[in-house]
């Protein structure tokens, strides 16, 4: 363990054990839980001086979900970065820290986690999707869609990339394409909003 890691993991170690329930286990680790309740019980496991540095990662990387979903970007990188010092090899929260950096503006950082995701799991479509996403930002629409291409091709029924490369294709100013991809991850997710509101734009049906 890096030595930052060991402090870490011994500083939250050290301090005073507090109580936790199942149920702080639940809404940390739950799929159903608010966003409050994703930080309240991830903050008690955390808090509680129970936890391995393995489980402190999870924690940590949960309870930036929940902050994400609150728009607090900052502690979303911070909990990441935590979650990173007790697991240097945590995919997840390389992803979920370099879409925070993306949606800060900071792709330089964004492109960096991402790549490092890539490079711990070069399969993962989400790291494809999320940097593809800091290309688009920056007008490289090329290179985005050689990574949501990427991505779809490892993950076939990923909507979200489906429609993020439409928004790349209109971005370059290719209507056909841009329609054929929106109206594809409508097929994938009826619900998608990015691929409603790129058809509504262009004027064409669903």
């Amino acid at each position: 363990m890096r030595k930052a890691s060991m402090a870490l993991a011994l500083a939250l170690a050290a301090a005073p054990a507090m109580a936790q329930t199942p149920q702080d286990r639940a809404w940390c680790h739950g799929a159903t839980a608010t966003d409050e309740q994703t930080i309240q019980g991830c903050t008690a496991l955390i808090n509680s001086g129970r936890e391995t540095p393995a489980s402190l990662a999870v924690d940590f990387h949960d309870r930036s979900i929940g902050y994400l979903g609150k728009g607090d970007l900052d502690q979303v990188i911070a909990d990441d970065t935590r979650a990173i010092q007790l697991k240097s090899d945590y995919v997840d929260a390389y992803n979920g820290r370099g879409g925070a950096y993306q949606q800060k503006g900071q792709y330089d950082r964004a492109i960096a986690d991402y790549d490092q995701a890539l490079k711990l799991q070069p399969g993962f479509a989400f790291a494809y999707n999320g940097r593809g996403v800091v290309y688009d930002d920056q007008h490289l629409y090329d290179k985005a869609i050689a990574d949501y291409d990427q991505a779809i091709k490892l993950k076939p029924n990923y909507a979200t990339a489906v429609a993020n490369r439409g928004l790349a294709h209109e971005h370059q100013g290719q209507r056909d394409q841009a329609i054929a991809d929106y109206r594809a991850a409508l097929r994938l997710d009826p619900g998608d909003q990015t691929a409603k509101a790129g058809l509504a734009r262009l004027g064409a049906e669903p």
